[in-house]
Order: structure tokens, then C-alpha cells, then sequence
């Protein structure tokens, strides 16, 4: 891949399952509105290539993101898909929200035919190693969020975490 890292920045965070609130939660709003401005901020510091791992919940509201900044700021939608037909196990409201990003991403990257053990862990790694900026969603939670944390404190990437205190919860 010939994407610069200085410049790319990928996305973890909760499955919507995981996630503090429901999708129809009002507080997704104020988590857009963070989204929003953490992409603004990076792509004032130069960055433009912003990787989603597409799962459900925070990477497909990242994307979502990206998508309405392209209309203001000179960003790009990179995609990447731990396996092919990643969205078959979503629900119809969340295989749109997946089709209408992947659709309107500037590249897709397909790591695998079929699903195999460890294959969302090479998803996340290929983000890491391609970014200098992780921008996420995590409270604590063990799983694959935290794991991707830790790659990227390991690699040197500064990291931008919405669930601190740039959040606020009622």
C-alpha cells in the first residue's frame, strides 16, 4: 500500500452491541458531533486518508463522518475489510449504513476471501501500520478495541480517545 502514514489516520471502537448507548440513543448525536471534530482537527494537522474497519457501531459512525467531511475538507474513505461479505450477519438498517459507505469509499481493501480465527486482529493491524493517528471510542472495555490500542501505543501513534472527557453523558 503507498498510502503515507503521516498523513492516514484509522478508527477503533465498541460494536454497537458494546457500545454505552443504543444507536437511536440521543447521545449518538453528541458522539457525531465529536467525530465530526476530531476529523476536522486531524485534517488541519495535514492528515487526509481516514481508515474504517466497517464493523457495526463506532467504525461505521466514523465513516459516516468522514463522508460528510469530504463535502468541506480534503479527506478520503479507505476501507478495510477483514473478509469478504463482512456484512452478511448485519442487521438490514446496518448492511445499508455498511453498502453506502463502502460504496462511496475512495479505496477498499479486502484482507481476506473467508473468515478465519484472528482475521478482525490483521483487519486492525493493517489499519496501525498503515496510520499515525488512531482516533477511538474506548471506556475500558477488554476486547478488540483495546487490543488495537495497545498495537498502536506500541507503534507510536498518537492516540484520540472520544470516550474521555470530550464527551458528555446526561
Amino acid at each position: 500500500m503507498s498510502t503515507e502514514r503521516a498523513v492516514t489516520c484509522c478508527f477503533s471502537g465498541y460494536r454497537v452491541e458494546k457500545m454505552p448507548f443504543a444507536a437511536n440513543d440521543p447521545r449518538i448525536d453528541t458522539l457525531n458531533t465529536a467525530l465530526d471534530r476530531a476529523i476536522a482537527d486531524a485534517s488541519a494537522l495535514g492528515y487526509s486518508v481516514f481508515f474504517s474497519g466497517m464493523s457495526t457501531g463506532f467504525d461505521l459512525w466514523a465513516a459516516e463522518a468522514v463522508l460528510r467531511a469530504r463535502s468541506t475538507l480534503p479527506v478520503q474513505l479507505f476501507c478495510a475489510i477483514p473478509f469478504d461479505r463482512q456484512a452478511d450477519r448485519y442487521s438490514p438498517a446496518w448492511k445499508r449504513h455498511f453498502n453506502h459507505c463502502l460504496l462511496a469509499a475512495d479505496r477498499v481493501f479486502a484482507l481476506s476471501r473467508d473468515y478465519y480465527t484472528g482475521c478482525y486482529a490483521a483487519r486492525n493491524r493493517f489499519m496501525v501500520d498503515a496510520s499515525s493517528l488512531l482516533i477511538c471510542y474506548f471506556d475500558g472495555k477488554p476486547g478488540g478495541t483495546a487490543q488495537t490500542i495497545r498495537m498502536a501505543s506500541q507503534n507510536g501513534l498518537q492516540i484520540v480517545n472520544l470516550a474521555d472527557d470530550q464527551m458528555q453523558f446526561f
